[in-house]
């Protein structure tokens, strides 16, 4: 019996298993969204482990804190925004953007995510849900409908706000004003399937 050739068939439909169950990245989600924090465990005197201790990001200056996972992108567009003053380049060059930092309606932990805002003139900041034109909502938009206190930072200002979705003549007054500003929402709309909600954001008081 040639036991080198059942050995190397072994090997390799384990290696054919182990490719099996590894889980792919679903485009634009968190791969870590709502995992639990593992705490440090105690030494085990016996069979120590090698632990591998986990990233811990630092948080927004004066926010609350920060999500460990989101897509590689939006991570980029947060850094860059934190390092420079609020100011993006490349496909946000010159557009009005804000960083948005919910609390997960699921795992109650915070998650940031740049957004396009409109300002109104007394001070409230309107963001829209649009997820590019998906049929569903993005997961922020349901994080502030599950928590509607949030923290925002436009430019070096961070501030707590209150959100609220407006409908009605409101509503459609905004979403006029963003479509006119930023005509790919109205591609957005029609590719939705749905309203894209408007949110307005009440400030509370800043956090730095």
């Amino acid at each position: 019996m040639d036991t080198t050739s059942n050995t190397h068939t072994a090997s390799s439909r384990a290696a054919a298993r182990s490719t099996a169950v590894t889980h792919s990245r679903v485009d634009g989600c968190p791969a870590v969204d709502d995992a639990p924090v593992v705490q440090d465990a105690p030494a085990v005197e016996r069979a120590p482990v090698a632990v591998i201790a986990p990233v811990v990001r630092d948080p927004a200056p004066g926010a609350s804190g920060d999500n460990a996972g989101g897509n590689a992108f939006n991570r980029r567009v947060i850094a860059e925004f934190r390092a420079n003053g609020g100011v993006v380049g490349g496909p946000f060059a010159g557009q009005r953007l804000l960083l948005l930092t919910t609390t997960g309606a699921r795992s109650g932990l915070p998650r940031t995510t740049p957004a396009c805002y409109l300002a109104e003139a007394d001070g409230r900041l309107a963001v829209f849900p649009s997820n590019g034109g998906a049929a569903t909502p993005p997961a922020w938009y349901r994080n502030l409908t599950a928590h509607p206190e949030v923290t925002v930072e436009v430019g070096t200002r961070v501030f707590r706000a209150l959100a609220t979705e407006v409908e009605g003549a409101m509503r459609d007054r905004l979403w006029d004003r963003q479509v006119a500003a930023d005509p790919q929402f109205a591609a957005f709309q029609e590719r939705a399937g749905r309203p894209i909600p408007v949110v307005l954001l009440t400030p509370l008081g800043d956090l730095a």
